[in-house]
């Protein structure tokens, strides 16, 4: 454990989440839901969502990746090149075991870097909070995105967390611009990102998923847009519990 992180410790967390966990269970509260939705995710293509009474709202086991997405693209041969999961891809990590560097992958277009998704992509950037340090489009990209704060140590629903108030620049670069994982709209006119208040901002330290995002001490609206709790990091999780069930 890192009893002080840097803010570039904080960034290399936030880059850091599909290849420090396969499994995961936890449950998620949005600010738009009225309760949580208890949630498992097996690396790299299988969701499995419930109600807090136990309905199931989403069940995902994809083929392979892009699966349910339409990519079009080909080689000088004429062949449609196989596409790859993020976990296959090989980053640079630093001493401390976070990445430092992305995967240098020449063709990083046929990488898909997503999580199973729900919802909308908030949820995308939620589970790999890339946009907290970088494009979350170009990879490659040396732009810094956000304007950070110290950096400290704390407990999220009892597990270890880095926290930071996160502010978004003009280069923020959501996932999807209608559903950013920080706040602020981006202004096609003027073709850039128009930040909005500060968060506070919290990395679960074993996994780098964003388990928190919420209003700073000194907002008077108080409240939060993500909640996560943690139940299991790593668990074995049987096909069964991604395919329905009919009786």
């Amino acid at each position: 454990m890192i009893a002080s992180p840097s803010i570039e410790q904080f960034r290399r967390l936030a880059q850091s989440s599909p290849w420090r966990w396969r499994t995961v269970e936890f449950e998620f509260v949005p600010a738009r839901h009225s309760s949580p939705v208890h949630a498992w995710i097996r690396r790299p293509d299988s969701l499995r969502v419930e109600t807090a009474d136990g309905q199931v709202t989403e069940l995902v086991s994809a083929a392979g990746p892009f699966a349910g997405t339409m990519v079009v693209y080909s080689n000088p041969s004429g062949h449609r090149p196989p596409g790859r999961w993020a976990t296959d891809t090989t980053p640079v990590f630093d001493a401390d075991g976070m990445v430092s560097e992305l995967p240098s992958e020449t063709d990083s277009w046929l990488v898909d870097w997503d999580d199973p998704f729900y919802e909308n992509y908030q949820w995308i950037a939620m589970l790999n909070p890339l946009e907290l340090t970088r494009s979350a489009h170009d990879r490659s990209s040396t732009t810094i995105c956000t304007e950070m704060s110290e950096v400290t140590v704390v407990e999220h629903h009892g597990r270890p967390a880095w926290e930071s108030i996160v502010r978004t620049t003009e280069q923020y670069d959501a996932r999807c611009e209608c559903c950013p994982l920080l706040s602020g709209h981006y202004d096609f006119d003027a073709d850039h990102w128009v930040p909005g208040p500060p968060a506070t901002v919290r990395l679960d330290v074993q996994t780098g998923i964003c388990v928190y995002v919420g209003a700073t001490t000194d907002q008077p609206t108080g409240g939060f847009d993500i909640d996560v709790t943690i139940l299991s990091v790593d668990d074995k999780m049987d096909d069964s519990m991604f395919v329905r069930s009919y009786r």
